[in-house]
């Protein structure tokens, strides 16, 4: 992995010395950490520390230097690609980490929107000056609602079996973000 994720990281040092501290672990209890995994039916395909090799190619040299890549790495990766472009100083406390949570497991565009829908813009996942000036409106409850519900939209057929630990996983990230 490239070593401009850890540069870009430590130019923000205070809100990553908090991502560091408060929301990487959670992350990482959930996507089971420096594991190397591949989960049939997942097509994020082989995985470690939540980065999906599928969905992140163009950031390794091979799937090799994907399965090698250090927490440091990961989590500079996670920080940049996935916490930073949702804007973190711009929302409540409480948000950050179930927002993040969103964009490291359902896609940064998605926690862009259902961001956007909270704050009562325009929700086309574009982070323009009407959408920075309303994002400190956005609310956790509104957040765990939009994503519990779209987990049950999926959440059918052959994507059934992963309902239940996706619902886990949004229930604890509500209940320990509601104490940042």
């Amino acid at each position: 992995m490239n070593a401009k994720f850890i540069n870009t990281a430590n130019q923000h040092k205070t809100e990553f010395e908090f991502f560091l501290k408060k929301i990487f672990p959670v992350a990482m209890y959930w996507e089971g950490g420096g594991k190397l995994h591949n989960v049939p039916g997942d097509s994020g395909g082989q995985t470690i520390w939540g980065i999906a090799y599928n969905k992140n190619k163009q950031h390794f040299d091979s799937l090799q230097d994907h399965a090698n890549t250090t927490e440091e790495e990961a989590a500079a990766f996670a920080f940049v690609e996935y916490y930073l472009p949702l804007r973190p100083a711009l929302l409540p406390c409480n948000v950050k980490l179930y927002a993040f949570d969103i964009s490291y497991n359902m896609g940064q565009s998605r926690a862009k929107k259902y961001l956007q829908t909270c704050a009562g813009v325009a929700s086309d996942g574009i982070f323009g000056p009407k959408t920075e000036a309303a994002l400190h409106k956005v609310t956790l409850d509104c957040l765990h609602k939009l994503r519990v519900n779209f987990y049950h939209s999926i959440g059918k057929g052959s994507q059934a079996k992963f309902l239940k630990g996706w619902l886990n996983r949004a229930d604890d990230v509500y209940k320990r973000s509601k104490k940042l």
